[in-house]
């Protein structure tokens, strides 16, 4: 059964990343890195507002709650299927169709309004993070690195598509392991992953191992939903839905910015016990009701285009604020510019994520599904024939298949 509260869990947390960049476009109260000053250290009335504001409205904790998710999403997924390698392959070309051409898409619009349109400028009251945008002219090669997500420069939140990418690559054989052991050797494997987090930090290409565990304890839900359900009282999961929340998004201001390793698994902690609560269905919290709002619903059915196709919006409409508004005004109210970015640049970008769906992201789902199919039968995996009109037809989120959810914890 198709859990709705999870989808429209990934569309908060694309509001979350979207609103969290519309923050700190400005500098406040001339402090050029808002979110990397810690609050007690913040000076001035608008600085800590914005501060705070970055509290619930906050990417870093965002962006694990989709990793979480796609490692429960992704392992429910193939629960349903034969462990081969055909399954491997459809997984994987399942995937690609999944995350690429919506990409591929919204990159070439970013490419082509970049290469025609814009001039590099230098606008005063302005963060470092705005004034590092574009400053270079695109060149082919940057072109086709990024086209390849071997850089993610020309729209960095992309990032996250490459750790998608490279962890789906050896998400079948987490999966084998998570599935084929009991819960000690789960467990054992999750701290040794964890390990490797800590050491590797520091390393190139340290992002794979730094959120690498987290898709793992995704793996781990429905083992983590029987214990839940085993030894914490259902009365009592009401209460540990909002310690869950308030930890998940208050981690990267309890830890400095140089201690990413510590916020990131805390923030992985406690949004899996949120999605495990979420999941489970047995509770109805009542902060949780809001995912059942329609609207909240559709944003979570949007929010893989949502999310790419943000961040070129907000950069253009900051270009054009900042070009008919005095450095007197920028200076003046910046909280209230960046909150009315957030307001513009949202709306727009959700009826764009609509166009986007409908004519890239819902054919190429499809698309993908057929051809995971023939690969199936070209390997000599039969899929069953319901099941895979149902995924055809089972479309959402950010980045990550969409299967029909199963309330059931498999062992």
């Amino acid at each position: 059964m198709f859990i709705t509260k999870l989808e429209s869990l990934r569309g908060i947390a694309a509001l979350m990343v979207a609103v969290s960049h519309c923050l700190i476009v400005f500098s406040v109260n001339q402090n050029e890195m808002i979110w990397a000053t810690p609050l007690q250290a913040t000076q001035g009335t608008q600085a800590y507002i914005t501060r705070l504001l970055l509290i619930p409205f906050n990417g870093g904790a965002a962006v694990t709650v989709f990793f979480v998710l796609s490692g429960y999403v992704l392992g429910l997924s193939l629960d349903r299927k034969s462990k081969s390698l055909g399954t491997s392959i459809a997984f994987w070309v399942k995937r690609l169709f999944r995350i690429y051409p919506a990409y591929l898409v919204c990159l070439s619009l970013v490419i082509l309004s970049i290469f025609y349109f814009h001039t590099y400028k230098v606008y005063p009251n302005t963060s470092i993070w705005f004034k590092a945008w574009y400053r270079n002219p695109i060149t082919m090669d940057n072109v086709l690195a990024n086209y390849a997500l071997q850089k993610t420069n020309i729209n960095h939140v992309v990032w996250t598509l490459k750790v998608e990418l490279v962890i789906s690559a050896v998400f079948p054989l987490a999966y084998f392991v998570s599935r084929s052991v009991g819960t000690k050797l789960n467990l054992m494997f999750l701290m040794l992953l964890i390990f490797c987090s800590l050491i590797c930090v520091v390393l190139p290409g340290s992002l794979y191992f730094l959120y690498g565990y987290v898709f793992y304890l995704g793996l781990m839900l429905p083992t983590l939903i029987e214990k839940l359900n085993q030894h914490i009282h259902q009365k009592a999961w009401n209460t540990l839905f909002l310690i869950s929340i308030v930890c998940l998004i208050s981690a990267r201001s309890v830890f400095s910015p140089g201690n990413l390793f510590c916020a990131v698994l805390m923030e992985a902690v406690f949004a899996t016990l949120l999605i495990a609560i979420l999941a489970d269905g047995k509770t109805n919290p009542l902060l949780s009701r809001v995912l059942d709002v329609p609207l909240v619903r559709k944003l979570g059915q949007l929010s893989y285009s949502f999310y790419i196709y943000h961040f070129i919006i907000l950069y253009w409409l900051a270009c054009g604020l900042l070009a008919v508004v005095s450095p007197t005004v920028t200076a003046a109210y910046p909280v209230m510019l960046g909150l009315l970015l957030a307001v513009v640049s949202v709306v727009i970008s959700y009826y764009v994520a609509c166009l986007s769906y409908h004519w890239v992201e819902r054919p190429m789902i499809k698309c993908g599904a057929a051809t995971a199919v023939r690969v199936s039968r070209s390997s000599g995996t039969v899929p069953n024939v319901a099941l895979a009109s149902q995924e055809t037809g089972s479309i959402s989120e950010s980045g990550i298949e969409s299967p029909s959810f199963s309330r059931k914890t498999e062992k």
